[in-house]
């Protein structure tokens, strides 16, 4: 039991040492790093604490979350064996430790998830199967990637689990090919599942933080919001991105009785956020100039793309008017 409870404390030790060094992680919270290891460093044998150690620099954010992870791990050891002898930490000590490191987890996921964050730009493109003229969804999905559109969603109310999964796969694939991003709506098992690049929620589904205990680290989520009250609610949340609407009256996916908010509320939820801000709800050829001036970071299109004639003529005169207003 002794060597156990060596072996756990030393991952603890080395691994607050590393994480020290981390720019990603806030000076207060790399400073209560410090503090722990020191506390946890009185557990230590007196030979491991006779080995001298250095760190050299920091390690890559998305290695220094298997660090985090190790860590977690030899606290849950340490708690399952307390009360079997001496040599533990006290039970305070461990407290302090794990309130830390979540600390440090969150800031190192946000920083992992960000490069991919910041490609959530341009025609957004949901495929449907009630919305799509009953063509297959990944026939309307290639098509909108082929003209041009970075970001697809699957939203699926009709089929059960085992096809959503293999839609999302089958997506996710061709999203991949075209260098866009795959959104799995709702369904957060699924998300993760099909290795989806972001998760969607509506204010009344699974809640951010049950989500994000499902999702790996480097997984996005977005969710809608029809308020600057709901806005400030998903900041709370550390959500990945805003989606806001409807901005124009829209009939599409039962959403009629949404009042239209304008591209005004673009402009207020852009002074408030700095996540990027994806409008939807209405948006066509005739007013998207206008959604992209108010400071929508991405479109999203529903109707206007997938019940057009020809979805791929209809997505690159989407992507030409939106480039042309963001330029």
């Amino acid at each position: 039991m002794k060597q156990l409870v060596q072996a756990q404390i030393e991952v603890l030790v080395e691994g607050a040492r590393l994480l020290e060094t981390q720019p990603d992680v806030d000076q207060s919270i790399r400073g209560g790093l410090a503090s722990a290891r020191e506390s946890l460093s009185r557990y230590r044998s007196k030979t491991q604490a006779d080995i001298v150690r250095s760190v050299s620099g920091a390690v890559p954010a998305p290695l220094a979350l298997d660090v985090v992870n190790s860590m977690r791990a030899s606290i849950d050891n340490l708690t399952s064996v307390s009360g079997c002898g001496n040599g533990l930490p006290d039970q305070a000590t461990i407290s302090r430790v794990r309130e830390t490191l979540e600390s440090a987890y969150s800031q190192l996921c946000t920083k992992v998830r960000a490069p991919l964050a910041d490609r959530l730009r341009g025609i957004y493109v949901i495929v449907d199967p009630e919305a799509t003229r009953e063509r297959p969804v990944a026939e309307v999905a290639a098509q909108a990637l082929q003209g041009g559109a970075k970001v697809v969603q699957l939203r699926d109310k009709l089929d059960d689990k085992g096809q959503m999964l293999e839609s999302a796969r089958e997506l996710k694939s061709m999203c991949a090919a075209h260098d866009s991003l795959f959104v799995m709506n709702d369904h957060a098992d699924l998300a993760r599942a099909a290795e989806a690049d972001v998760l969607h929620v509506g204010q009344t589904d699974l809640p951010v933080s049950g989500a994000r205990q499902i999702l790996r680290p480097h997984q996005l989520i977005g969710n809608s919001n029809g308020t600057m009250e709901e806005v400030l609610r998903s900041l709370d949340d550390a959500v990945d991105y805003i989606a806001v609407g409807a901005i124009y009256a829209t009939t599409t996916m039962g959403k009629s009785g949404r009042r239209a908010l304008g591209p005004e509320i673009i402009e207020r939820v852009k002074e408030a956020v700095t996540q990027p801000i994806v409008a939807i709800g209405g948006i066509n050829r005739n007013n998207i100039v206008d959604v992209v001036k108010a400071g929508a970071d991405s479109v999203c299109v529903v109707s206007a793309i997938t019940l057009a004639d020809d979805p791929r003529a209809a997505t690159e005169e989407l992507v030409e008017l939106y480039e042309s207003a963001a330029s």
